[in-house]
């Protein structure tokens, strides 16, 4: 079976390296593939070979910020039908509503406890059928 590849474009380093953490744990067939910031996801994603079937993205970015890399995702033909969800240390409902609105498939706090982030990524994987 091929392994899921979950996309996450995220410039903290640490928060890379517990995502990856939370990912590994919660399921052997999901392998993590990182972009530092909204350009360098975006130029990962122009080559077509590369199709992650999930795309997480930090809300807050240095260049190109969250929600402006969202935007142009959505305009990538291959990526039409991947799945994006948002997540920041914030839950504010109007970061919320302005990542629905830029066309995100929903949105994620980040949490401290990596417990409850576990169970909200398997849930989402689980949702998704990866």
């Amino acid at each position: 079976m091929p392994k899921t590849i979950v996309f996450l474009i995220d410039d903290d380093l640490d928060d890379q390296e517990i995502f990856s953490f939370i990912l590994s744990d919660s399921s052997s067939e999901v392998v993590c593939v990182f972009a530092d910031d909204g350009l360098d996801a975006l130029e990962k994603l122009q080559d077509v070979s590369f199709k992650p079937q999930i795309i997480f993205i930090d809300f807050n970015m240095p260049r190109l910020n969250g929600l402006e890399t969202l935007k142009e995702i959505k305009k990538i033909k291959h990526l039409s039908d991947t799945p994006v969800y948002m997540y920041s240390t914030s839950n504010e409902s109007s970061i919320v509503e302005a990542s629905k609105i830029a066309g995100a498939t929903g949105f994620i706090k980040k949490h401290i406890d990596t417990d409850i982030a576990k169970q909200e990524f398997q849930n989402i994987i689980a949702k998704l059928n990866l």
